[in-house]
């Protein structure tokens, strides 16, 4: 869980001790542009491990915003396993086994029986044999969900650290803001 530092918190009761309603909005939008921006991070991360395209995870991807009765903001992600076409998969002219790559930092592996064709039920893609010899059933192969791989270590590594730097300086930027509105307002 990210939070606001306590020193940040006692430098706005100083800057805004006599409008309390003004710490909390500047705390809600801190919360709220920290979460677009991870969001966005996010993203990049993931593509930055797995090989998959930005629409397939931006979409599996929500925010909950705060407010400021409500200052905690949330993002989450849901999503089944992507399939495996999500991904790289490579096609050898010669013949022999289709490969797959899901991470790149990871090597090209040969996956047993895969194969593009068209089922019975009209999927297009990669799919493999239930069993050797017979032709039916098919199954169709999966990769890992975005779930998956925004909670894998080297995303959350990555993005922890970022989000508790860009919360506090966004809520001091906040701080200031309103500060110097208020200021205005007494002088003006």
């Amino acid at each position: 869980m990210i939070s606001i530092d306590a020193k940040n918190l006692e430098y706005a009761q100083r800057r805004l001790g006599g409008a309390p309603k003004q710490i909390e909005q500047a705390a809600a939008n801190a919360i709220n542009y920290t979460i677009t921006k991870i969001k966005t991070q996010t993203s990049k991360s993931i593509r930055k491990n797995y090989l998959v395209s930005a629409k397939n995870v931006k979409g599996a991807l929500n925010i909950k915003r705060a407010s400021r009765s409500k200052l905690r903001g949330v993002l989450a992600s849901q999503g089944s396993p992507l399939l495996l076409t999500a991904f790289r998969i490579s096609v050898n002219k010669r013949g022999g086994p289709l490969k797959a790559k899901v991470r790149k930092q990871s090597r090209v592996k040969a996956v047993p029986g895969l194969f593009l064709g068209v089922s019975r039920k009209g999927y297009t893609g990669a799919m493999q044999r239930a069993q050797r010899k017979a032709r039916y059933p098919l199954r169709i192969p999966y990769g890992p969900s975005v779930p998956q791989m925004f909670g894998s270590e080297n995303v959350i590594g990555e993005l922890t650290p970022l989000a508790e730097a860009t919360l506090n300086k966004r809520f001091l930027h906040e701080v200031e803001y309103r500060f110097g509105k208020i200021l205005t307002k007494t002088l003006g």
